[in-house]
């Protein structure tokens, strides 16, 4: 099938450039390039959801000492647990 495109002088000059650096014709650089932006294209729309958690308030939980693990990772543990369950169920 011949099909006619009309492209910009120096984007051709540079495509037809490339091809002869790397010993490719024309054509199989334009359907390398177009096959990579359709890929991506779609591996945009499915890319999975991921939930960003935001917290809000005025500092820290009461009794929670940053420099004292002990103090605050039961707590995200717990939170993580209920997340994943939750995630998991639904």
């Amino acid at each position: 099938m011949r099909t006619t495109v009309r492209l910009d002088e120096t984007l051709m000059r540079e495509v037809k450039s490339y091809a002869a650096r790397h010993q490719r014709t024309f054509t199989s650089v334009l359907e390398d390039a177009l096959r990579r932006l359709l890929k991506e294209e779609d591996m945009l729309q499915t890319t999975e959801r991921i939930d960003v958690v935001v917290y809000t308030g005025a500092g820290l939980r009461p009794g929670v000492d940053l420099d004292d693990r002990t103090t605050w990772q039961p707590l995200i543990d717990a939170e993580d647990a209920e997340r994943f369950t939750t995630h998991a169920d639904a």
